[in-house]
């Protein structure tokens, strides 16, 4: 989760608030090719010590186990590509969510009447929104309950400082 604030710059080409939210990845490219590389440097190692015995089919199994587990790993590291942007300038806010399959939607709110919502905010499972003139956008699903709360709370705090701020009105 990344957040920055712009300060003295043009409320209409920059914004004052940016948020970029997406899922905590615990294994980089890096440690990912490290991962298949280790794993196929073993399995390839019991592979032939059964292959000199003459147990030849079980080279063919543990092969074909290592491909199983290179093809399913791959899949879930490839797998959550999601993101979500938040960004407020002087008169509007823009919310994009980023599906995993390349999908983008936008939508645009007006900061003045914006609320940010936290429902069941200490339990883990927490929610969090923003609803403005009966629209409601869930956001950071796939963020921790802590990291909703602390987003909430920075969110929150944004907000006020936008609509008190004198140079906006």
């Amino acid at each position: 989760m990344d957040h920055q604030e712009s300060e003295n710059k043009p409320s209409q080409e920059r914004p004052v608030f940016e948020a970029l939210l997406y899922p905590h990845r615990s294994l980089g490219r890096k440690g990912y090719a490290i991962l298949i590389a280790g794993t196929a440097a073993i399995v390839l190692l019991y592979g032939l010590v059964f292959l000199a015995l003459g147990a030849w089919p079980i080279f063919g199994f543990l092969g074909g186990e290592w491909l199983l587990f290179w093809f399913l790993f791959r899949r879930h590291h490839s797998g959550d590509d999601r993101a979500e942007r938040i960004r407020l300038y002087a008169d509007h806010l823009v919310f994009e969510r980023y599906d995993k399959r390349g999908g983008h939607t936008k939508e645009q709110l007006q900061p003045y009447w914006l609320n940010v919502i936290l429902e069941r905010a200490e339990e883990p499972d927490n929610a969090l929104y923003l609803r403005s003139h009966g629209r409601s956008i869930r956001l950071g699903v796939f963020l921790s309950g802590q990291e909703r709360r602390d987003l909430a709370r920075e969110l929150q705090a944004v907000l006020a400082r936008h609509r008190s701020s004198p140079s906006l009105g």
